[in-house]
């Protein structure tokens, strides 16, 4: 078989020395001077050692990171990948100490690259668990990257499956991106998954897709001589598909078309590669004698490279081509040096081929080589197998853990819910307790108000059977007068005047009698004219005296200072008891509320009469408040009740800031 695959290596392995392998922009561009560049691996070491050394005393943690990611960026391109694991895992333990998820990630990643040529299954690991950082944070650039870097272990593994499942997962995050370079590398290797699978059609779909991906690059003007390059390898996979599909012709004709002195001047390698690959494709077409040419000019360059591996793709295609001409000797000397050399690279499909060509150019020892040829191919399934079960391994292990994390994820989300619906309730119960003590403040406030109702009831039919007893008194005396001391006299008149006509002792003794009767009657006129004069007199001071007390009982409650002020010519004996008791209440209830709400210094109680009516107003200094947008209370409601008991009328006037004034008229009776 012809050395296609190594231009499918070289495209995936342009990229695997450098693939995400970002450096930290932190510091000063020292590795990009013309300084640097210039020394050789050795002072270059010394030099990354000195900084190291430097780096290891900054005190800022964020900075020692992203400088120790640096170093190990540089010792890696110096293929010094013990010291750049180290470096790495220094710098992952300040992002681990720090808590920065995103360095972690990018730590993780960087120690899998450092075991990715010789040690895989380390490598997977670490890109595994860079993998779940970067998906906890929802990275899609560095996931796809990630990806990439497992497909490409699965496939130099032999798992081209599990490799094609990982660029797929890689290609999820890729296709609404700018990552046009991944991209390419995505398609390319997928398109060597497929070929390895012998599913052409499916690998020149992903070819040319890579195609697609660098015309886009070049329009963007990214890195135009790279650019070139893979457009060169790109090309050359495709025709290794129409190869594997019998169209040699229609390999060869476009592998001639690459064969230009410009990539002869940028890249000799891969112009000396297009042409044993061309050589191959002529052979296989049956152009023998142009193909003859081609392999001698590749056959030439390859004895004077350095590239072993691509020399012994070259040696095994030259002795196929040897074959075909009959030369069997000369033939059987390329496959022998390509089975020695196969060997010390331990390139196991090589082997197979060298031992598959040795059988038929040896019919001798054709048997020897066969089974050679199944116990190496064994070998090999079985060292794919256990590559296969390593990484399968890191997977279930890393999937376990990470059920265990679900787990205990699931736990801690039953806990933090269990605690959520427990303060619920808590809040609930001290909800519903509020609720209850509102409702029972409302129902003692609705019993205060029946209550009240009912005082004002018991007051009012009080005050009305006062009257009616009054009245009922002042019927009795009336009574008595008419009745009693009016007979009385009535009769010690007429007597009188009969004795008058007489004049002896007993006549006189009889008005001696007569007139001690008048005098009996005398005092009791003056001992009931004194018990009216009395209630008159109640009724015209003792009101007063009742609200002076009034007055003084609630300047001492208080910041509330309270002034009264009467008028002499009020006369309270024009009012019956029932409005007085009524005003008496009402100045209750005002005063409470320039206690509650007024917050005032002052609070005047002034009473006048106008014409035939009694003005009560009280006024205070307060808070005041807005009268369109406050609505009855209860205390009000009972003022208006009231009043309207009394005849009488409610007039407010107040304002935000500047007081209250409540100024009634109750008509004299």
């Amino acid at each position: 078989m012809k050395n296609k695959l190594l231009f499918i290596l070289i495209s995936i392995s342009i990229f695997s020395c450098k693939k995400g392998r970002d450096v930290a922009v932190i510091g000063d561009d020292v590795f990009e001077t013309k300084n640097y560049l210039k020394l050789s691996k050795d002072n270059k070491l010394l030099y990354l050692d000195s900084v190291e050394k430097k780096v290891n005393d900054i005190e800022v943690d964020s900075i020692r990171m992203n400088r120790f990611l640096k170093l190990s960026t540089e010792y890696y391109y110096l293929k010094e990948n013990k010291k750049s694991f180290k470096i790495t895992k220094a710098a992952y333990e300040i992002a681990k100490m720090s808590k920065d998820s995103v360095s972690m990630g990018r730590s993780l990643y960087y120690m899998g690259d450092c075991y990715e040529n010789f040690q895989k299954d380390s490598a997977y690991y670490y890109y595994k668990e860079s993998e779940k950082v970067f998906q906890l944070l929802g990275n899609t650039d560095r996931l796809a990257k990630v990806h990439y870097n497992k497909a490409y272990l699965l496939f130099y593994e032999g798992n081209y499956t599990e490799s094609e499942i990982e660029v797929i997962k890689a290609l999820s995050f890729l296709r609404n991106g700018n990552n046009l370079e991944l991209l390419y590398m995505c398609c390319s290797l997928q398109g060597s998954n497929h070929t390895e699978l012998e599913e052409y059609d499916k690998a020149l779909d992903y070819f040319n897709q890579a195609a697609t991906a660098l015309k886009r690059m070049e329009r963007q003007g990214f890195n135009l001589e790279e650019t070139f390059k893979f457009n060169i390898i790109n090309t050359i996979d495709i025709c290794n598909i129409y190869d594997k599909k019998k169209e040699f012709s229609k390999s060869a004709s476009i592998l001639k078309n690459l064969l230009t002195e410009n990539l002869k001047a940028k890249d000799l390698k891969l112009y000396e590669g297009v042409k044993g690959n061309l050589a191959y494709s002529l052979m296989k077409s049956g152009n023998l004698k142009e193909a003859n040419a081609y392999f001698n000019s590749v056959m030439n360059a390859a004895k004077s490279s350095e590239n072993t591996q691509s020399y012994l793709y070259k040696i095994i295609n030259y002795g196929e081509f040897l074959l075909l001409k009959k030369d069997t000797v000369k033939a059987n000397l390329f496959f022998n040096e390509a089975l020695v050399l196969s060997k010390q690279l331990r390139s196991g499909n090589e082997q197979l081929k060298a031992l598959n060509f040795l059988a038929l150019t040896n019919p001798k020892y054709a048997s020897f080589y066969k089974n050679e040829y199944v116990r190496i191919s064994d070998s090999i399934v079985k060292k794919q197998r256990k590559s296969r079960d390593k990484f399968a391994r890191i997977e279930f292990e890393t999937s376990k853990v990470e059920d265990q994390n679900k787990v205990l994820s699931y736990k801690n989300l039953v806990l933090v819910l269990g605690i959520i619906m427990s303060v619920i309730v808590f809040l609930l119960i001290i909800y519903i307790r509020h609720r209850m003590a509102l409702k029972k403040e409302v129902l003692l406030l609705e019993q205060k108000n029946k209550a009240d109702k009912e005082l004002f009831k018991l007051t009012n039919d009080f005050q009305i059977e006062l009257v009616n007893a009054k009245q009922n008194e002042q019927n009795r005396i009336s009574k008595e007068l008419h009745d009693g001391i009016m007979n009385q006299i009535y009769g010690v008149r007429l007597n009188l005047g009969f004795l008058n006509e007489f004049d002896d002792l007993d006549a006189k003794e009889k008005r001696l009698v007569l007139v001690k009767e008048l005098q009996k009657i005398e005092s009791e006129i003056r001992t009931l004219s004194h018990d009216l004069s009395s209630e008159n007199n109640f009724n015209s001071t003792d009101f007063t005296f009742l609200l002076q007390n009034l007055i003084s009982s609630n300047s001492g409650i208080g910041p509330t200072t309270f002034y009264l002020a009467v008028n002499d010519n009020v006369d309270w004996s024009k009012l019956s008891s029932l409005a007085k008791i009524n005003i008496y209440r009402i100045l209750q209830e005002l005063f409470l509320n320039v206690h509650k709400y007024a917050n005032a210094k002052k609070c005047l109680l002034n009473i006048h009469t106008n014409s035939n009516k009694l003005e009560v107003i009280v006024k205070d200094d307060g808070m005041g408040f807005d009268t369109t947008k406050t609505s009855d209370g209860i205390g009000l409601k009972n003022i208006k009740e009231r009043l309207e008991l009394i005849n009488a009328s409610l007039a407010i006037n107040s304002q935000l800031h500047k007081g209250a004034e409540f100024h009634m008229i109750i008509p004299f009776e």
